[in-house]
C-alpha cells in the first residue's frame, strides 16, 4: 500500500542514507521554523520526514552543509525546538538537519510527542493505561486505523481488550 498524508510509515532507507542515519525516520509533516546561529537567517517551512536524530526539511534556498541551527517544530498546539547541523543540502529540494545534544527533559519530551505523532512507542517512553498495549501492536492494521482504534480507547468508547482485538483482527 502506498503511503498517504495520513499514512506515516518508517522510510526505507537506501545504502547512503543507512550510512548516514543512526535512527529511522518516519513521513511526517510537520510546521518548522529554522534559523542559522552564525547570520540569523530565519525560515518557515515543513518537514517532509522526522526522526529521533533529525529531520528533513522542504526549502528552495537550503543552508550549506555544516551549518548550525536551532530548529523549532510545531504540530497540534505543541512546540520542540532543537539544535542541529545540516547534513545534506539540494538547492530546489531542501536539507536534511541531524538534531544535537538535547538536555535528558526535553529528549523526553521529543520521544513522547514524536511517539504520539506515529503511535511507535520508542523503548525510554514509558506510560501507564490502554494506550501502551494499542501501541505495541503497532505492527497490525494500518496506520489510520490504529489512530482511530486509539482514539476510541482514550475517549473511553471502547475497552483495551476490543482494541486489541480489533488490531489484531480488524475484521471482526
Amino acid at each position: 500500500m502506498a503511503p498517504t498524508s495520513k499514512t506515516i510509515l518508517p522510510i526505507e532507507a537506501n545504502a547512503s542514507n543507512a550510512e548516514r542515519r543512526s535512527a529511522v525516520r518516519y513521513q511526517l509533516t510537520v510546521s518548522a521554523e529554522v534559523v542559522e546561529l552564525k547570520s540569523g537567517t530565519r525560515f518557515s517551512t515543513r518537514t517532509t520526514d522526522l526522526g529521533p536524530g533529525g529531520c528533513f526539511v522542504d526549502t528552495l534556498m537550503p543552508l550549506p552543509v555544516g551549518s548550525d541551527v536551532n530548529i523549532r517544530l510545531h504540530k497540534d498546539n505543541i512546540s520542540i525546538e532543537a539544535t542541529g547541523t545540516v547534513t545534506f543540502s539540494q538547492a530546489g529540494l531542501g536539507m536534511g538537519i541531524a538534531f544535537g545534544e538535547m538536555p535528558p527533559e526535553r529528549q523526553t519530551a521529543f520521544e513522547a510527542w514524536l511517539a504520539e505523532l506515529t503511535m511507535v512507542r520508542p523503548a525510554s517512553f514509558e506510560t501507564h493505561g490502554a494506550a501502551p498495549r494499542v501501541a505495541r501492536s503497532k505492527e497490525r492494521g494500518s496506520g489510520l486505523t490504529q489512530r482511530l482504534i486509539r482514539l476510541l480507547v482514550k475517549r473511553n468508547l471502547i475497552t483495551e481488550a476490543e482494541a486489541v482485538a480489533l488490531l489484531e483482527d480488524p475484521l471482526l
